[in-house]
């Protein structure tokens, strides 16, 4: 008689051999699972909520660069994963995603918790298939880590049927290696690129989070080499070393006021790995009016069509790379001198509000961002929301990430509560120091599994600014002056704090002033190195905002107010 073993031990004999040694969900009633986790050195953080728990599951792969695990039941499980996979396919996220499903024997009998999860899922992810027979649940895994991690990195989907689960699968599985494919860009296309790019006297170089897989140095070789301006993507961050001499900030929405009048002369704009959302594309329309648009990615859809120019198809490492070994002209001199003169006037008026803010009472946000530069280590792990305050990171030069550091934000998506949970994950994933910034309403709503941290003893240091509620809706309902007084998004009374679980793995600081802010944050550092999980209150004022989103109503600043400030 062969030998044979269950599902849930080939499920996590071939994860183990893919090299995943933690999974993150909340198992059905099925616990098979359980007994399957063992002997296998892997080890399952149990959720309590299942979007935090894609959340974290992003949060690890986006650190790690590799494929992390979810696992969840079925019907409203699932379902509660979708805010999660909408942010992990956005952020290019590599998560392979398992649920359980109604078995094919009662599908379409009103059976409890049955659901189209295929149908709920196929919109947000790479691949999503159903496994019929336990025959193909080894294939549909490697298949399923295949697509995860190739191409433009995603979460993928695997339906396990529950009457799949209690079927036997063979002893003597041979599990195929998981490959990474590289994906050079053709000869006749990078051509393309360089007749243009080896005349360019004003050279801007975009990059996307599609970069993050990699780490050569092969972009800023290319910046010195032609003298080309760099730019990042919120998500791109972290890619080149910002305190590189051509950096010059994030673009779009976010990029400093001193720092437009790059993009105005550049005479190439070359993106790489980035689907040029629409906050990176922001006044596009106005600075690059005739400017040429080379595209460099590794999938088609994430090639914006709305922007004319030339398109490459493959990595964008390998195309800096072909194009480094060509000789073009010499870096010109004007061009690096108004780089070095804009980068100089947004770090003067950095300064000169700095010095402002220090006859003003209270802590403001590019203060406390001061102090993170000096105070945390340079290699430390930044996760951020995106609110009304946690904006202010996004600003460069007010927070720089210089070598060793990684940036991890949330998608064009912005699903609320995702940096404060996904800090979990990126704890669990590296050995460097984990920081996430983010505002009381997304730390209020990641709060069902703060106890999680706890149980799994998973140090963070949680800078959670207070400005007593949701403050982007109350700064643009006070813009447009419509009365709050039936529909408040912040209270007063909510700004005494936020309620933190005693514990003694839980540390709770607070900061109120500057006075106090510098102290603090070295306690929460010291505190942390005690592997304690931390949480710093720091509470913030709704007028800390930055003049660049002072000005809202939707979701970005009017053209009309830009203009009058330039």
């Amino acid at each position: 008689m062969t030998a044979s073993i269950s599902p849930w031990d080939a499920i996590i004999g071939y994860l183990k051999s893919a090299g995943v040694q933690h999974l993150f969900g909340l198992p059905s009633d099925d616990l098979n699972i359980v007994a399957s986790l063992p002997s296998s050195g892997m080890d399952f953080i149990l959720c309590k909520d299942q979007r935090n728990a894609v959340f974290m599951a992003a949060g690890y792969a986006l650190t790690t660069n590799q494929m992390s695990v979810c696992v969840v039941g079925k019907g409203p499980a699932l379902s509660n994963t979708l805010t999660g996979l909408l942010e992990a396919k956005n952020l290019g996220a590599p998560l392979l995603l398992l649920a359980l499903g109604t078995g094919g024997d009662k599908l379409g009998t009103r059976s409890f918790q049955e659901a189209d999860q295929i149908s709920l899922v196929k919109p947000l992810v790479k691949w999503a298939y159903r496994v019929e027979h336990v025959d193909r649940l080894v294939w549909a895994m490697e298949r399923a880590a295949f697509l995860a991690i190739n191409g433009a990195p995603g979460p993928v989907y695997i339906e396990l049927p529950e009457n799949l689960m209690d079927q036997p699968v063979p002893a003597d599985i041979q599990f195929a290696p998981l490959e990474k494919l590289s994906c050079a860009p053709s000869m006749r296309e990078l051509d393309a690129a360089w007749s243009i790019i080896k005349n360019a006297r004003r050279p801007l170089v975009l990059v996307g989070g599609g970069m993050k897989s990699g780490t050569s140095d092969v972009i800023e070789r290319f910046a010195n080499q032609h003298g080309a301006a760099v730019f990042a993507t919120a998500s791109g961050r972290t890619v080149v070393n910002e305190d590189h001499e051509l950096f010059c900030g994030v673009a779009g929405l976010y990029t400093d006021l001193s720092l437009r009048q790059i993009w105005q002369e550049s005479d190439v704009v070359i993106t790489l790995g980035s689907r040029l959302e629409e906050t990176a594309t922001f006044e596009w329309d106005i600075l690059l009016q005739d400017t040429p648009l080379i595209q460099v990615n590794v999938e088609l859809e994430d090639f914006a069509h709305e922007f004319r120019g030339i398109k490459v198809l493959g990595d964008g490492y390998a195309a800096v790379e072909q194009w480094l070994e060509r000789r073009g002209q010499e870096p010109d001199s004007a061009w690096l001198e108004m780089i070095g003169r804009c980068k100089q006037q947004a770090f003067s008026q950095r300064a000169n509000y700095l010095e402002e803010l220090k006859r003003t009472p209270g802590i403001h946000v590019p203060e406390l961002l001061d102090m993170i530069q000096t105070e945390l280590p340079e290699d430390l792990v930044l996760l951020q929301e995106n609110g009304l305050q946690d904006m202010w990171s996004y600003f460069y030069p007010y927070f720089r990430f210089t070598s060793g550091s990684l940036s991890i934000v949330p998608s064009d998506q912005t699903s609320l509560g995702f940096g404060a949970a996904a800090a979990l994950g990126a704890s669990v994933a590296t050995e460097r120091p984990v920081v996430a910034l983010v505002g009381d309403g997304a730390f209020n709503l990641f709060c069902s599994d703060f106890m999680t941290a706890v149980q799994y003893q998973i140090p963070v240091i949680y800078l959670v600014l207070n400005n007593g509620g949701y403050g982007w809706l109350q700064n643009q309902m006070n813009y447009k002056h419509i009365s709050g007084q039936a529909f408040p998004f912040v209270s007063e009374a909510a700004k005494t704090g936020i309620q933190i679980p005693q514990h003694e793995f839980v540390e709770s600081l607070a900061i109120r002033s500057k006075g106090e802010a510098r102290e603090q944050l070295q306690l929460a550092w010291q505190k942390y190195k005690e592997n304690k999980l931390v949480v710093v209150e720091v509470f913030a004022d709704l007028a800390d905002v930055h003049e660049k989103i002072s000005h809202v109503y939707g979701d970005f600043p009017l053209y009309e107010q830009q203009a009058s400030k330039n």
